[in-house]
């Protein structure tokens, strides 16, 4: 139990006693009417994640795992979905609750790895040896959670930004969402170069160019850039450290790559149970190519990473989770074609999740599986009642 989860129980409790305000059945059976694969996907996910507790050598662990990256973030979700019942004002509620607060921590965390890069304040030792490796860490010990948390706010403060101009010009008055979400667009990548995390920028800009090709005006402009941006990274010289960084030819890379033939090895042996949870590093050792060289506690993927945890039912109903979530984004934005809607901006929050998962595994933290199921939320929300979309 952290201070997370104690906050989590403390507003769910909450939940239940206000029951007959938020209508915990009611929500579940508009669910049920309009998004049953939703609903059939996200149960049969949460059903994987408690079969993997079954026959666990690491039972404690495993327990904990199930409660705080599956259950949890799950019924998060749930709770976000009962709290926000769709109204005139569904768009003004989210974000005061959930964006604004969602880019104050995101605020917080930039200016604390800002901070860091030029004091070295709270940075652990193993970051700090080599100057010429030094990277930021913010909150979390280790640097590329700051990534994997910043890029996936990123759309959503561009959305704020925007929000809050067209009513700064529509009403003369400028809001603090508006203030703070330019401010938090400033400072973010700063950050990220400071915590030194490729995979992150890479999914940002993969973000915002699929936010570009949403909208009309910018779809040519962006593609003009994406070509160009491609061509121009197979013309780089060999030794280009972007270019190592990209086809994973660098250190970091050929460890990624390595981590995952072993993984993939694995699964070809076990591919419905998989290591099941809190079990890779035990589990994957006689897998191992390199046996001088740890064993992450996940492969650095996010898709073999739910695989061998969950096995084969928990990346089958995660892929079916995440292409519903595509699929009903994408058709109301083709029925909906509205310049202030928030789904493009949800979408490309997604797919920075997923494309930074694809060297990474974002899923496997707290804070992080809950912002996942909150991105799942808010797009039911939206869409639940396009007429306030």
């Amino acid at each position: 139990m952290n201070l997370l989860e104690a906050k989590f129980w403390i507003l769910f409790i909450s939940f239940i006693l206000q029951r007959k305000k938020t209508q915990p059945l009611q929500t579940l059976k508009g669910l049920l009417h309009n998004h049953k694969n939703f609903v059939y996907a996200s149960l049969l996910f949460g059903l994987a994640a408690t079969l993997s507790l079954w026959n666990n050598d690491h039972l404690s662990a495993a327990a904990g795992e199930w409660k705080a990256f599956y259950i949890e973030p799950m019924l998060f979700s749930f709770m976000l979905i009962s709290f926000f019942s769709p109204t005139k004002k569904t768009n003004d509620r989210l974000i005061h609750f959930i964006l604004f607060p969602l880019i104050l921590s995101g605020l917080f965390t930039a200016l604390l790895g800002i901070y860091q890069h030029f004091t070295g304040w709270m940075v652990p030792w193993d970051f700090w040896e080599n100057r010429d490796t030094f990277r930021v860490t913010a909150w979390y010990g280790f640097p590329n959670a700051v990534g994997l948390f910043l890029a996936p706010l990123y759309p959503f403060g561009i959305y704020m930004f925007f929000h809050g101009f067209h009513k700064w010009k529509r009403t003369a008055k400028i809001s603090l969402p508006f203030i703070f979400s330019f401010i938090f667009l400033l400072l973010t990548p700063f950050a990220l170069v400071f915590a030194k995390g490729s995979g992150p920028i890479i999914a940002l800009t993969a973000g915002i160019g699929c936010l570009l090709l949403s909208h009309k005006k910018t779809r040519k402009p962006a593609l003009l850039l994406a070509v160009i941006g491609i061509v121009g990274i197979f013309f780089l010289p060999t030794d280009s450290l972007l270019k190592q960084e990209i086809f994973m030819k660098n250190r970091s890379g050929q460890i990624r790559v390595q981590m995952w033939g072993e993984t993939v090895e694995y699964l070809l042996h076990h591919p419905i149970t998989g290591t099941r949870l809190a079990s890779y590093q035990t589990e994957l050792w006689p897998y191992r190519y390199d046996k001088w060289i740890e064993i992450f506690h996940h492969p650095h993927n996010i898709f073999l990473t739910l695989w061998v945890n969950l096995g084969f039912l928990g990346i089958f109903t995660f892929l079916w989770i995440l292409v519903d979530f595509f699929f009903m984004g994408v058709r109301h934005m083709q029925l909906y074609k509205r310049s202030t809607s928030l789904i493009p901006f949800i979408l490309s929050a997604m797919i920075v999740f997923v494309v930074s998962g694809l060297v990474d595994s974002p899923y496997i933290k707290n804070d992080l599986s809950f912002l996942f199921w909150s991105i799942l939320a808010l797009s039911i929300i939206v869409i639940h009642d396009s007429k306030y979309a």
